[in-house]
């Protein structure tokens, strides 16, 4: 659900920063890499299937102390830095470990560089806000702590973490499919970062033993307009059950979400099924015939009778990325990204373009792109947003879809063959974008940039054609648009 005034008070209350950027794709330390192995089918779900996954280097799990905090260590593992030069937190050895078939935890030492106290509830760190996201990009999925906002959220409890000192926290959600190997972490005013999937044993912690219940994983709903089109791709393994056209229960909220973003009322509807090349050319078609129609079905009642709806199945002959590596190997993440469902819709009349302002130059704010990156599918853009004055400047940032316009400081993405606007996370939230999710860029204030700061503003996107090599990024609030080169992962 969007942020209310009163939600933004209360959960950004002291501090919440929440950026998208990826350690070695958008800057700062070089991060671990994993690849994919085991083969797949040739439609998936959100269910593991049967291959086992390569094993990952363990990485050390340091003991659960009782206290609140640790002093401050050397970093181990992936680091996380902070998303705001005014706001010096820092996520310290990030491990993703496989706890039994069904969990995954994420155990990570939060350090405050400030000179406040802190606590996980500063950030939004905790059960009650959750604002805490693990995505699969070569899926299309995204993750919420199991458990619902409160008590039941697995998370590990709220602490106060000294100046200068650090804490430990596990947070548990599903576990993906056994073929995914690494995951982008997302957590509240540290820069996103990728990190592999270990089998290493957790190091405990009270959230590992919470109930198996409310279970928080999506699809990434994301939009691509042009002139009276727009088109949608949505992930085949969460919309459908393993090796079959019928819709899992994940299904719903994917098309219900899709449907909040629709601007048409009349037109044509076209759903295009593909597959990956596992299986039969045969079989691969009529799935992907057969799962065109299923989600036309749902989505026919959900827009409307203003439109013509037509379905077709593709197979596995428009692959988006290679179902094999260079060396011929079986590549799972790049037929994950194969199976899909893409939705165009031609409106009668044109698609608005929201509109931007000029309220970053007025507050005296400077604004550069600092790297458009594609990451399996997706690009990960980040904008730095400097305040040279002596002065605190305004920064009034909105994570709500409005579109009639961009909030101050919200992205977008404009390209050759079409304009690429920010996906959604379809399970609830206090954020309706994969995006920077809140307007606090230091301790204890909102919508402001202090004197002298550098906030990362950052965005996750549909990709474009791979043979775009350059996009133009428009920011909120900044009236013109920054051509950038679009850098491969």
């Amino acid at each position: 659900m969007p942020m209310t005034d009163m939600t933004r008070s209360v959960a950004c209350g002291a501090a919440l920063v929440l950026t998208l950027s990826a350690c070695g794709a958008l800057g700062g330390p070089a991060q671990p890499s994993a690849s994919g192995s085991g083969s797949g089918s040739g439609s998936g779900s959100v269910k593991a299937p049967d291959a086992p996954a390569r094993d990952q280097p363990e990485d050390p799990s340091p003991t659960q102390e009782e206290s609140s905090s640790q002093p401050e260590s050397p970093s181990e593992g992936v680091v996380a830095g902070p998303t705001s030069s005014a706001l010096p937190v820092e996520g310290r050895n990030l491990r993703l470990v496989r706890s039994g078939e069904n969990e995954l935890a994420l155990q990570f030492e939060l350090f405050n560089g400030t000179d406040d106290e802190i606590s996980l509830g500063t950030l939004g760190l905790d059960s009650r806000e959750q604002l805490i996201t693990l995505v699969d990009l070569p899926r299309g999925t995204a993750y919420g702590l199991i458990g619902s906002s409160g008590p039941d959220g697995r998370i590990s409890a709220d602490v106060d973490i000294e100046p200068g000192r650090s804490a430990p926290v596990t947070a548990v959600f599903a576990a993906p499919p056994k073929e995914a190997t690494e995951m982008l972490v997302v957590l509240n005013g540290l820069l996103p970062v990728t990190v592999p999937i270990t089998d290493a044993e957790p190091a405990d912690d009270p959230a590992l033993r919470g109930p198996h219940n409310k279970l928080q994983v999506g699809p990434l709903v994301c939009r691509t307009t042009g002139g009276r089109r727009e088109a949608f791709r949505l992930p085949s393994d969460v919309l459908f059950e393993f090796g079959s056209s019928k819709l899992s229960p994940s299904a719903k909220s994917a098309i219900e979400a899709l449907r909040g973003r629709v601007s048409a009322s009349s037109g044509s509807v076209t759903v295009d099924g593909h597959t990956d090349a596992i299986g039969g050319t045969s079989d691969n078609q009529t799935l992907s015939q057969e799962r065109a129609a299923a989600v036309s079905q749902v989505l026919r009642p959900s827009l409307g009778d203003g439109f013509a709806y037509r379905t077709k199945g593709h197979g596995e002959g428009e692959p988006v990325a290679p179902n094999t590596k260079p060396d011929g190997s079986d590549d799972p993440d790049g037929r994950a990204q194969n199976r899909r469902v893409e939705v165009q819709i031609d409106s009668d009349t044109t698609v608005p373009v929201p509109e931007t302002g000029t309220d970053l130059t007025d507050a005296g704010l400077q604004v550069r792109v600092e790297s458009v990156r594609r990451l399996s599918g997706y690009l990960l853009a980040s904008v730095k947003v400097t305040n040279p004055g002596p002065q605190a400047a305004s920064l009034e940032y909105e994570n709500h879809f409005t579109p009639k316009e961009l909030t101050s400081g919200q992205l977008s993405i404009a390209a050759r063959n079409g304009r690429q606007e920010l996906c959604g996370f379809a399970a609830p939230t206090y954020f309706d974008f994969v995006g920077t999710m809140s307007a606090s860029f230091a301790p204890g204030k909102l919508d402001t940039v202090p004197a002298g700061a550098e906030v990362t503003l950052w965005g996750l996107f549909p990709a474009p054609s791979a043979n775009v090599t350059s996009v133009k990024v428009q920011i909120g609030g900044y009236d013109q648009a920054l051509p950038t080169e679009v850098v491969a992962s």
